[in-house]
């Protein structure tokens, strides 16, 4: 078994490509990103998906260097030269993945066409996954990749473990009964850290896809076109409990919010009377009536009948 010394002597020499003499930062963000992610709990197990959340939280990091423009494609596939890291095929992807010889596929939805996830020598992750160890590994990346930049690395570090606990607190308010009080004053809405929570929560439960249509887009660079829709809006209620949330893509948060669409007690869509004509874009609300809505997986996260029922009697055009 290899030993925590063994492996930073790895990590201190990972196979680095460059250019006018600097190096590029892929490989070493893309290991601070998995420490990131297992330590809010994202990565539970030893397979590191491409997803959504590993790709936005990989460009918050990378986007300390506006020299370097590349993608996480890169490094997921190319780390597996370092002596730590493999890939996973899809099935019936072995051998034309081993064909490829070296050779990356061209885009991350390709590469996710080759590999269903990536993972980490097993002793390795084991490290990562206790606090002193997995501390000592993201100081080793830090101290040989980012001496020149180790604040604007670390504002990061600081940042996501902002978010992390503020996640953490949400998911302890789902463990009470859900309640709310509409203020009469508007409220400030613009915490980056409470905004930021609030939407890698939705997106993590309902798997970045919207709950009416069930439209799922990620973009290569990580964008989504769901948003974390609030129920009750928050400058009423003041409300960031993920009971307060869903996901809806552009268009059906748009007609969530201006009443045009709403959810009944059974979690089915009610499509508002004023949609009323034949057109092929009435049509598109019309065939969303009495559809059951996508749910997270674990029930005390379903929205609040409370919030629906404020929502039905306060924006639902009947």
């Amino acid at each position: 078994m290899s030993t925590l010394q063994e492996y930073v002597e790895q990590i201190e020499n990972l196979g680095m490509y460059r250019r006018d003499g600097e190096y590029a930062p892929y490989k070493p963000c893309l290991l601070l990103t998995i420490i990131q992610l297992i330590e809010q709990g994202d990565i539970r197990e030893n397979k590191i998906q491409l997803s959504p959340d590993l790709i936005d939280a990989f460009n918050k990091y990378t986007a300390k260097f506006p020299n370097w423009d590349g993608k996480i494609s890169n490094p997921f596939y190319y780390l597996k030269n370092d002596g730590f890291w493999d890939l996973y095929p899809n099935v019936n992807r072995e051998t034309q993945l081993n064909e490829r010889s070296g050779r990356i596929p061209s885009s991350i939805r390709r590469l996710q066409e080759f590999i269903a996830y990536a993972y980490l020598d097993e002793p390795l992750f084991n490290f990562l996954i206790q606090s002193h160890e997995r501390e000592i590994i993201r100081q080793t990346i830090i101290d040989t990749y980012f001496p020149d930049c180790r604040e604007a690395i670390e504002s990061v570090i600081r940042e996501e473990r902002q978010i992390g606990e503020h996640r953490q607190l949400l998911i302890q308010f789902a463990e009470h009964p859900f309640s709310y009080q509409v203020r009469s004053e508007p409220v400030e809405e613009g915490n980056p850290i409470r905004g930021t929570a609030f939407r890698r929560e939705i997106m993590h439960w309902y798997n970045y896809t919207c709950a009416v249509c069930r439209l799922r887009v990620v973009t290569e660079d990580g964008k989504s076109i769901t948003d974390a829709a609030h129920i009750i809006p928050f400058h009423i209620s003041y409300k960031d409990d993920i009971r307060n949330g869903i996901s809806l893509c552009k268009l059906h948060h748009w007609a969530f919010d201006e009443g045009l669409i709403s959810v009944n007690e059974r979690y089915k869509v009610r499509v508002s009377k004023i949609i009323s004509e034949e057109g092929p874009e009435e049509q598109m609300f019309r065939n969303l009536r009495n559809r059951k809505i996508l749910l997270p997986q674990d029930r005390i996260l379903y929205p609040a009948q409370e919030a629906l029922v404020w929502h039905r009697e306060n924006r639902f055009r009947e």
